[in-house]
Order: C-alpha cells, then sequence, then structure tokens
C-alpha cells in the first residue's frame, strides 16, 4: 500500500498506483458495510448512520458490531470484526478515538479493504492525542487498510446510496465536496439543497489525513463519471506536493475550486487546534494551487456559485472577453469596476454590433460594454433576449453577465410580464448554448420565486443575488480557457527533479566542518556551477589585505563581511560602500570585523576569525530584485521571486512558484510583481529585458532542484541591468528541510 513519506528532499511526482485506486473505490463504492459501534440509542452516531444508509436507499450488505451482540433496526448485531460474516469492503467506527488502532487491526486481519474514523481526541487535542494517532497511522501502515480521518465528518456517495454522515434531503448530482470541517460540509450542502440544481455526488470529510488524504481523493475523483466539478475546503494538508499533483491531473478534465482556512498566522493556529495539520506558508501553497489550475476563493459565499458557474459554462475562446448587460447604470458600473480589479478584459464590441443594438435598444440605450437598455426592457423583457442575441455573435465576446433587474419584471411591474420574462430566459440560455458561450445571472430578485429564474436554473445558468459574486462567477468562466492552456505544471511520465545523488565538492567541504551556511564565496561557487555568474571579488583577512585589494581592484570598491555564521551582513554592520582609498579600506576591515564580533556575541553566534569580500563597486541598477528557492517540507522545492535589496521583508513585493518550472511561467511570474513596472520602464526610466531574470532564477530553481542538501539559496540583491543582470550577494543553507536563512517573505 502506498504510504506517505514525510522526507521531500526526493519527491516522488507520480499519481496513485492501480493498487490506491483499488482501494478507494471499495472505500467510495462498497458493496458492504461494517458499522462498529452500532447503537440502539437514536442519538448516537451509531444508530443514525444504520438509519441513513436505510433512508438513501443503499443496496449492499451493512453488518453491525457492538460488543452486546441483539438486533438493531431487524439486523443482527456481531459483538466483534472477527465475528462478521464476510470481508466487508469498508468499516466505519462510531466508536472513542482509544478503540481505533485496536479495531483497525481487527480490520485488517478481517480482508476489510478501509475504515472511516469518526472519532475526536487525536493529533488535534495534545501530545497525548498525537501518540494516539500515531499508533492508528502504524496500525494502518502495518494491517494495510486505507484509513479516512480520523476526526472526520464521514463520507458520502450519494449516487451508490452510501451515508455515513447522516446528510437527510440532498439531492444527488454532480459537485463533489472534500471538507475537513463538518460545519462546512453541512453548509455547503445546505447550500446545494436550497439554491442548486446540480446536486451532491460525493462529499469526503479527511480530517486529521492520518493516511488517506487530498491528492489521492482528488485523483479517484478525476476519474468518477458522476462528479462534474470539486470543491475542497483544506485548513492543513500533509502532503500539499501530492494535492498539486491531483490537481494538475484533474483540472484538466474538471474544474476544482478551493478555500483555504489557516492563511494568517492566527488561522494556522486555530487550523492546528482543528485538525492537527498544517500546509505550511500560505503563499506558497497558493502559488501552487494556481500552477495546477485550481481556482481558490477566499469568501465562503462565493464557494458554490463558483464552482457551479465553472461546473455549467463554457469559457468562450482564449482572447475574448466579458461584456455586460443590465437595466441600469449604476449596478453595470460597478460591475466593470470588480471586473477590471480581477483583471478580466472587457469585451471590446464590433461597430456593427453597436449598431445593431441601437436599432433594437434605441438612442438611449448605452451599446458599447456595459450594455444598458435603458428603459426598453419595463414593457418587454425579451429586449434583453434580443440583445443577448446581438451581443452573443460579436467574435470579441466570450461570456456574458447579466446584471439587475432580470427575473423581478413580473413582481416589480407587472405579474403579466412573467410569461415573457421566463421565454425570454429560455433564449438567452439557447443562444448562449448553441454559440459555446458563458452566461451568468446577477438578479436582485434572486430569492424571490421567479419563474424566469428557475429556467435559468432548470439550464445550469447560475443566478447570483451578490453582484461581487456574480462578478467573480463569470471571472473564473472566462480564465478557465486560459487556464487549460496553459503550459502543465504537472505531466505524468516526465522527469521531474534531477537530484544528484553525490553532493557538490564545496557542500562536501562544508559538511565536514560542521557548516549549516556555505559563506558567500561557496555559495558564488554553487551557484556558478549553474550558470549564475558573479563579478571577480577578493578575500581577504586582514586591514593590510583590504588596503591592497582596494588599491588592485581600483578604488572605489565594496567590503562586505564573510562569515560561516552571520548571512545578513548588513544588520551586523558588516558592508561599507564606495570606499575610496586604502586608509579607508583599513579602517572598513577594523569597522566590519569589530561589529560583526559585537553582533555574533549579542545573538550567541560562535567567535570566528572575520574575513571579507573586497570587489569593485558597481554601476547604479535600474531595479534590484531577489531570486531564492527553498525545499518546503509540504510542497518540495519552491522558487520566490521579488523586490531585492535591503527593504525585501518590509515592501513584502514578492511570488512564487512550486517547482519545477518553465521559462514562460518565470516571466509570468515576473510580471506579477510591483517592481515589473519599473523593469518596463515605468515613470520614464529605462526598460529592461527580463529574459537575463528570468536565466538567473532557473539557475537558482536548478541548484536546489540538484542537490538534495540544498534546503535554500537566495540571491538579494540581483542588480537589474537594461541587458544583464549582476547578483552582488548569495546565501546558501544546508540540511534539508531545516531552515536556516532568515525568510525573505514572512507566511
Amino acid at each position: 500500500m502506498k504510504r506517505r513519506d514525510d522526507d521531500m528532499s526526493c519527491v516522488d511526482d507520480k499519481l496513485s498506483t492501480v493498487d490506491d485506486i483499488s482501494a478507494l473505490h471499495r472505500i467510495f463504492e462498497p458493496r458492504s458495510i461494517a458499522v462498529v459501534g452500532a447503537s440502539a440509542n437514536p442519538t448516537k452516531r451509531g444508530y443514525q448512520i444504520l438509519r441513513a444508509l436505510d433512508a438513501s436507499g443503499y443496496t449492499g450488505r451493512v453488518h453491525a458490531v457492538n460488543r452486546g451482540g441483539g438486533s438493531i433496526l431487524g439486523r443482527p448485531v456481531y459483538s466483534s470484526v472477527p465475528e462478521l460474516p464476510e470481508a466487508a469492503d469498508l468499516a466505519v467506527f462510531c466508536t472513542p478515538a482509544a478503540a481505533a488502532p485496536g479495531l483497525v487491526r481487527d480490520c485488517g486481519d478481517r480482508g476489510i479493504a478501509g475504515a472511516v474514523v469518526l472519532a475526536v481526541g487525536f493529533g488535534e487535542s495534545g501530545k497525548d492525542g498525537a501518540r494516539l494517532e500515531g499508533r492508528l497511522r502504524q496500525a494502518g501502515s502495518e494491517s494495510g487498510v486505507r484509513i479516512i480521518g480520523p476526526n472526520t465528518s464521514g463520507l458520502l456517495n450519494l449516487p451508490r446510496g452510501v451515508n455515513l454522515i447522516g446528510a437527510r434531503g440532498v439531492r444527488s448530482g454532480g459537485i463533489a465536496l472534500l471538507v475537513q470541517s463538518g460545519n462546512i460540509a453541512l453548509d455547503l450542502m445546505t447550500q446545494v439543497t436550497e439554491r442548486s440544481r446540480m446536486g451532491i455526488s460525493i462529499c469526503c470529510g479527511l480530517g486529521n489525513e492520518v493516511d488517506v488524504g487530498f491528492g489521492e481523493v482528488l485523483d479517484y475523483l478525476g476519474g468518477h463519471d458522476e462528479t462534474r466539478v470539486v470543491i475542497a475546503h483544506i485548513e492543513g494538508c500533509r502532503d500539499a506536493r501530492a494535492l498539486l499533483r491531483a490537481a494538475a491531473a484533474v483540472t484538466r478534465k474538471k474544474p476544482v475550486v478551493v478555500i483555504k482556512s489557516g492563511r494568517t498566522a492566527a488561522g494556522s493556529q486555530a487550523a492546528l487546534s482543528h485538525t492537527g495539520t498544517v500546509a505550511g506558508p500560505y503563499d506558497r501553497l497558493s502559488a501552487g494551487l494556481a500552477q495546477a489550475g485550481v481556482v481558490e476563493v477566499r469568501r465562503t459565499d462565493e464557494l458554490l456559485p463558483v464552482a457551479e458557474a465553472l461546473a455549467s459554462q463554457p469559457s468562450g475562446p482564449v482572447g475574448t472577453g466579458v461584456t455586460i448587460l443590465s437595466d441600469g447604470g449604476g449596478q453595470s458600473t460597478l460591475a466593470v469596476d470588480a471586473l477590471h480589479e480581477m483583471g478580466v478584459p472587457l469585451a471590446e464590441l464590433a461597430p456593427e454590433t453597436s449598431a445593431r443594438l441601437r436599432m433594437l435598444l434605441g438612442p438611449a440605450a448605452a451599446v458599447r460594454t456595459p450594455v444598458d437598455v435603458a428603459g426598453a426592457a419595463d414593457a418587454d423583457p425579451g429586449a434583453f433576449a434580443r440583445a443577448l442575441e446581438v451581443l452573443a455573435a460579436d467574435p470579441g465576446v466570450g461570456a456574458v453577465l447579466l446584471v439587475g433587474l432580470f427575473g423581478g419584471y413580473g413582481i416589480r411591474f407587472s405579474a403579466g410580464l412573467a410569461e415573457s420574462e421566463s421565454e425570454a430566459a429560455r433564449s438567452m440560455t439557447a443562444t448562449m448554448r448553441g454559440l459555446g458561450n458563458g452566461l451568468v445571472v446577477h438578479s436582485q430578485y434572486a430569492s424571490h420565486e421567479s419563474a424566469a429564474l428557475d429556467a435559468f436554473r432548470e439550464a445550469h445558468v447560475p443566478v447570483i443575488g451578490s453582484l461581487d459574486v456574480a462578478c467573480r462567477a463569470v471571472a473564473e468562466v472566462h480564465r478557465r480557457g486560459a487556464r487549460l492552456a496553459r503550459s502543465r505544471w504537472w505531466r505524468p511520465g516526465h522527469e521531474q527533479l534531477r537530484i544528484t545523488a553525490s553532493p557538490h565538492h564545496v557542500i562536501r567541504a562544508a559538511r565536514g566542518e560542521g557548516g549549516a551556511i556555505l559563506d558567500e564565496m561557496e555559495a558564488r561557487a554553487l551557484l556558478g556551477d549553474v550558470g549564475l555568474v558573479f563579478e571577480g571579488a577578493e578575500v581577504v583577512r586582514s586591514a593590510d589585505e583590504a588596503a591592497a585589494a582596494a588599491a588592485r581592484a581600483g578604488c572605489p570598491v565594496a567590503i562586505k563581511l564573510l562569515s560561516k555564521h552571520i548571512t545578513h551582513k548588513s544588520d551586523a554592520g558588516g558592508v561599507v560602500l564606495d570606499v575610496g582609498s586604502a586608509a579607508e579600506a583599513r579602517a572598513a576591515f577594523d569597522s566590519i570585523a569589530g561589529n560583526a564580533s559585537e553582533y555574533a556575541r549579542a545573538l550567541g553566534f560562535p567567535e570566528e576569525d572575520y574575513a571579507a569580500i573586497v570587489s569593485p563597486m558597481l554601476a547604479p541598477p535600474v531595479a534590484e530584485v531577489l531570486v531564492g528557492a527553498c525545499r518546503d517540507p509540504h510542497l518540495g522545492p519552491v522558487l520566490t521571486i521579488g523586490s531585492g535589496g535591503t527593504w525585501v521583508e518590509m515592501l513584502r513585493d514578492v511570488t512564487h512558484r512550486v517547482l519545477p518550472v518553465d521559462e514562460r511561467e518565470v516571466e509570468a511570474a515576473i510580471g506579477e510583481l510591483k517592481v515589473s513596472a519599473l523593469l518596463a520602464g515605468g515613470r520614464g526610466g529605462t526598460a529592461v529585458r527580463t529574459g537575463p531574470i528570468v536565466t538567473a532564477a532557473m539557475a537558482v530553481a536548478e541548484c536546489v532542484m540538484r542537490w538534495r542538501d540544498v534546503a535554500e539559496v537566495e540571491v538579494n540583491p540581483l542588480f537589474v541591468y537594461p541587458d544583464r543582470v549582476v547578483p552582488v550577494d548569495a546565501r546558501v543553507g544546508l540540511g534539508v528541510g531545516r531552515p536556516h536563512l532568515k525568510a525573505a517573505a514572512p507566511p
């Protein structure tokens, strides 16, 4: 059986195996279920699950287990797992936490494939719970039983009648839910029941992920025919790289929408106390989700509408835009603002399109995006349908957002308009479906009984009461085409990580001296072997040597501390610039050595014989950037690019990419930075070629990917000139997964 390897030093980029999928198939589509801890008490989960299986139409065999024996709901009760008449596919434990490890071993002996462990009291509850969770994990590993949970809300497969959650009245449909919170699951199922026509296919509460995790279940859902879209709520993910790996494959087939709780430091601590898991720095995970084609939302009210829109609406051709069709200028202007802030292009209508709209809607109408019918629909809502037909035929239109009162004309103005309004809704649906364009409807009457809005809903056109949420939904519909056209982050069968078994000679030497950090000259040598070229520099170990080196280099020069322990030279007073003479060089060396000694004593660093680097002063650059990489314990190798220099931590102008990446992805990352405006020649400045920055970033990434001993690399600053870059300072930390360098961008 597949078991997770916590050592991300060598990432195994493989999807779930055939055996893994087979085991999950037995869990999600069991032919027989054992309810362990069955009860005759209607308030107990052991009773509620038996009742729910009957009510949901489960046609497989159900066995009740309780050491007291007897019968419950007409079923015989077996006193223990070994006494079961068959090897059930799945067991659900409605028992105290302490019993779970032993029950898992019993299930393994009986040939049961999987167990859903509902109990709390494991890793989320402190040291004793963590030890119990370790015993549970070991029991699963040794017995071959795949475990969902513990601390889980349960499992639901409505098309197969599998209801281990106890949910009632939930419609079967195409939405799959992966959650780590019972409240989130209940809220989403309630929303689906009350507002959606799609329904639920599968709901899986992963809880503490002691074994089966997000990645494996997402793999399974990728091949689940009844599932059209996946919604995931993540608090902490034990194997985030496996999640991204699966998402990169699944999002090619169906949309995946994620909301991540624990994005802040306070929220992360709350997530730890809830599920006992943490996914690591949020910004890195968020970047990886985007690379894998996942749509991430941050508001709970966006989850279901965005998922429904993506599942039901085509994205339209790449290169098209979104147009707005409204019956009022105020809301349509707000929609324009919202879409612009999200970076969604508005469709520029062809002159003939505007001319046709003018003929249809009259002189008062606005006939460029946003299109405003300006009262033309007050007596005839069919004006919307006729206008939409014209808009949809424009080659620049990929999706349409309908904004305003539609759905309420028969309520607000005259009941006699209800039928024509419904007919207009059916006509608009047919028009957009025929042309392959997306349609999202915002209506102020979304919460009212409206036959017109029901006509949209029956055709699986999203109807949304919040204008902001409607804008987000149509934005993601539009972006899906570009998302699918994006180069794939992970490809099956493609060797991703070029890890070299033997360490670099510089690393071997540093390890031999017990070092955890390379000094700058060692870092330069390592990075030089992956193609990053530094300016010349001379190492000096005394004031006299500094003076001589300055004379050889030609003043002015820069003199910087060279240390095994102090990596942030500026903080230690270890940098002197514009040294103009031999005398100044002597003074600079003495000052640097003295400052470093005081700094080391204050921080408890070992005392050392301080050296320095003397190098020619460089011309002022157009910009300074940071390029770094680290080996994240959850995600594996991650690249970071940002504004550089001493202000990097305060500006926090950084972006991340989970490795490996290609040059196009790095180019896109640079474009996300605020400093990109400076690189493009903003405010009358000099524009630069970003190609050399991309090359430097790829070299830094290669360093982390090639040598497993390299935990972190940081080049900061990287001076950027119009047609070249020059690395000025470099740091390398050793020790897989153990950070030694000060973080460039705290989570």
